[in-house]
């Protein structure tokens, strides 16, 4: 009984480090795929929206910046945090669709790359740790069978 609980667990751990592997790659190819037709320019941050979360307040910055064409654009970061992560006035790198510019990004690692890490992170450390289960219960079997 009790290897079957673990069989159960391996197994689990195995889906979970795979399908964080899929989500790891769709995340990169979205990533990759906004980046190849991309314009990079510098924004400044001119507000902050805030939204009432019960009793805390999330903040997601409004930032402006002129495109290539000259035209004006001030578009939202993409992540709500419980700080304001940048100073009212702070110029910060932006990357954005060069036919569509309101279709924008902050060009920093953690707007653009940390879900990716953090994904195969926890994919590698499931499949590892599904695989390591499995090889336990197999050596356990082994034992028991001589």
């Amino acid at each position: 009984m009790a290897f079957r609980i673990l069989d159960l667990s391996a197994r689990l751990l195995l889906a979970l480090g795979l399908g964080c592997l899929l989500l790891a790659g769709y995340l990169a190819w979205q990533t990759l795929a906004f980046s190849s037709d991309a314009t990079r320019t510098v924004g400044e941050v001119v507000s902050y929206r805030e939204i009432r979360d019960g009793e805390d307040t999330r903040f997601r910055p409004r930032i402006r910046f002129k495109t290539m064409t000259g035209e004006i654009v001030q578009v939202e970061g993409q992540f709500f945090t419980g700080t304001q992560r940048f100073a009212v006035g702070t110029r910060v790198p932006m990357i954005y669709k060069t036919r569509e510019p309101t279709s924008a990004r902050v060009a920093l690692f953690q707007d653009n790359w940390l879900g990716t890490c953090i994904a195969t992170l926890v994919g590698l450390t499931g499949m590892a740790g599904g695989l390591l289960v499995r090889r336990a219960i197999n050596r356990e079997l082994a034992k028991s069978r001589a």
